[in-house]
């Protein structure tokens, strides 16, 4: 019976994975949902293979349902993909996707979302900055500092810090943490 029912597990899998291809959206979608569901590690190494593919609608999917499994073996490698130059413009997705994972090791990453991504990954990088709780050193928060008056001095580089309660997000994120150096 156990034989049976994990045979029809792993078809199940193979199905859903093979649905993360297709050009049927709902599909896709609730393959995503299903796979997130059942979780587990072969599930999300797979996801994770989905990463570095270069169509973002599959990145996307897999980041959703990372994002329902939690597994933080993820983090490094949404985070790779995030930086990615060829993804630039198309990782919202992926960091809305870190807000369920433990970014607690991972704060400059954070704040380089916030600074050089665009505005929806800003948000995302703000609530993980408001929600978490991280371990850093003063060479972070001085990489941190510098980076913010990179920003400022050379606005082209950080998109929407013109918009002033954009800029006023970030400014308090920034001071937050950088009063630690005070200490």
């Amino acid at each position: 019976m156990t034989t049976i029912k994990n045979q029809r597990n792993k078809e199940e899998i193979e199905k859903l994975q093979s649905n993360m291809f297709s050009s049927d959206w709902n599909l896709v979608k609730e393959s995503a949902r299903r796979l997130g569901e059942l979780g587990g590690e072969e599930i999300t190494d797979f996801l994770i293979t989905l990463l570095d593919q270069s169509d973002s609608s599959i990145r996307d999917r897999a980041a959703l349902a990372l994002e329902e499994i939690r597994d933080n073996r993820a983090v490094e490698p949404l985070l790779k993909a995030i930086f990615k130059k060829e993804n630039k413009g198309y990782t919202g997705t992926m960091v809305f996707a870190l807000e369920s994972h433990d970014c607690s090791q991972y704060l400059t990453d954070i704040f380089k979302i916030m600074f050089y991504q665009a505005y929806e990954c800003k948000m995302s990088a703000i609530a993980i900055l408001d929600t978490q709780i991280f371990e850093f050193t003063t060479e972070d928060l001085m990489e941190i500092k510098d980076m913010w008056q990179k920003c400022l001095l050379h606005p082209e580089t950080c998109p929407e810090i013109e918009n002033d309660e954009v800029k006023k997000e970030i400014e308090e994120a920034v001071n937050g943490y950088l009063e630690y150096l005070k200490e």
